[in-house]
């Protein structure tokens, strides 16, 4: 609800912004991105937004490298990524989780200025995933048989994703070498999925042994489709 609202709210201003400005000459449009050869480094602010308002989402960190072209283009490389451990007790298990994901993506954009501070771009990224979740589940019971019981049982899951991300953005630039950016991102991934479950077992009237066994595992391959009208708020710096 908080993102369709920023949406919203960006959307109404930077349609203001444009509707409110003159057509301007193109001998007198100065280039709203990045000229030909030259660079500009952003970040996505959205995960410190999520972390203001909700201390326990974990946003992956985002950046984004562009190198303008000739013709009011560039090239973009895109990275994110995130890593969380937890250790939680649900029940009567002790868990340990380890979470990461990381991207890369390399596209091509095409940007369009409305006026000298406002433009909007389009194009589309070549995107690479790898997300990581593994849990490890500790839990103690007693047994006649087997006396004080120790289990331990392992989950990992593992995916890998390919796919297209094409997308549509606004740019504003307050300052010659700085300018803040908002996207729009349609995402057509293909996900590769593997999952297994191992468990350890361990009893007293038996400690220097453990009994080993497989619970079971699957793969599972996919085709993820996503809609995302607002992706993050990013600064760039250019230079």
């Amino acid at each position: 609800m908080i993102k369709l609202f920023i949406t919203g709210l960006l959307m109404t201003g930077l349609f203001g912004l444009a509707m409110g400005q003159r057509e301007i000459p193109a001998e007198e449009k100065t280039p709203v991105f990045l000229p030909d050869k030259a660079y500009s480094l952003g970040i996505n602010s959205q995960f410190a937004i999520d972390g203001f308002l909700d201390p326990g989402t974990f946003t992956p960190i985002e950046f984004l490298l562009r190198r303008g072209l000739p013709g009011d283009r560039s090239l973009r490389l895109r990275a994110s990524g995130w890593v969380e451990n937890t250790n939680k007790i649900e029940g009567e298990e002790n868990l340990k989780i380890q979470q990461s994901r990381f991207a890369i993506a390399l596209g091509h954009e095409w940007h369009h200025p409305i006026n000298k501070k406002l433009g909007y771009y389009f194009g589309a990224d070549l995107e690479k995933g790898w997300d990581i979740h593994n849990t490890t589940r500790n839990r103690s019971s007693y047994s006649e048989t087997y006396g004080d019981l120790k289990v331990r049982r392992y989950d990992f899951d593992t995916a890998q994703s390919l796919g297209l991300v094409p997308f549509v953005g606004f740019t504003y630039s307050p300052l010659p070498y700085l300018f803040v950016s908002y996207e729009m991102r349609t995402e057509l991934f293909y996900n590769s999925t593997k999952s297994r479950s191992d468990a350890f077992t361990k009893s007293s009237a038996n400690p220097d042994g453990s009994e080993a066994h497989s619970t079971g595992g699957h793969d599972s391959k996919a085709w993820f489709f996503d809609f995302q009208p607002y992706s993050g708020i990013f600064v760039n710096l250019k230079f």
